[in-house]
C-alpha cells in the first residue's frame, strides 16, 4: 500500500473536487496493490474498499468519494494494460525505459494515463494537475510526471 505525506494533503483541493481526487487515489492504491498480487482485481477492490478506504476518505476529511470513477480507473486501467504501458513507454524521453519506473510511478502514470486517452471524461489540464498533486503526496518526481503526462496529453 502507497502511503499519502500528509504534508502534501494540503494540496488536494477543495470537497468537491477531493471526492473525485479521492477516487483517484484510492485507484492508485489498488493498481499498485494489484502489482503484487495474482488476485482477481475484484477481489482487490474489495478487500481495500473493506480496509482502506476509511483512513484516505478521513486524511481527506471528506464521507465520501465517486465510486464509479474510481471503478471505472480500475478497471479500465486493468483492461488496458498493454496498451496504456506502451502509451507510457513511447513518451518516456530516449534515456529511460519503462522498467525504470518505481510501481508507485507506474501505478499514477496508468490511471492518468487512462483518464488522458481512453476515459476522457475530464479536462486534461484537470487530470494532469490532479496526478502531479497525488504523485508529491506519494513522494514522487512531480517535474518527471508532469513531463510524461504532458507529453502523453499533446500526443493524443
Amino acid at each position: 500500500m502507497i502511503n499519502l505525506e500528509t504534508k502534501s494533503l494540503n494540496n488536494i483541493r477543495h470537497l468537491s473536487i477531493r471526492k473525485k481526487t479521492a477516487s483517484r487515489i484510492c485507484s492508485t492504491q489498488v493498481l499498485y496493490e494489484a502489482s503484487f498480487l495474482i488476485n482477481e482485481i475484484d477481489i482487490i477492490i474489495e478487500y481495500y474498499l473493506k480496509n482502506h478506504l476509511i483512513h484516505v476518505l478521513s486524511s481527506l476529511n471528506i464521507k465520501n468519494f465517486d465510486k464509479d470513477l474510481f471503478n471505472s480507473i480500475v478497471k479500465g486501467v486493468e483492461k488496458n494494460l498493454p496498451k496504456l504501458d506502451k502509451i507510457i513507454s513511447d513518451n518516456l524521453s530516449k534515456d529511460w525505459s519503462f522498467e525504470r519506473l518505481s510501481k508507485t510511478e507506474i501505478s499514477i502514470l496508468r490511471s492518468a494515463t487512462f483518464e488522458l486517452c481512453l476515459l476522457k471524461q475530464f479536462n486534461k489540464l484537470t487530470i494532469i494537475n490532479e496526478y502531479i498533486s497525488i504523485i508529491e503526496a506519494f513522494g514522487g518526481n512531480t517535474n518527471f510526471a508532469n513531463g510524461i503526462l504532458e507529453k502523453i496529453s499533446l500526443s493524443n
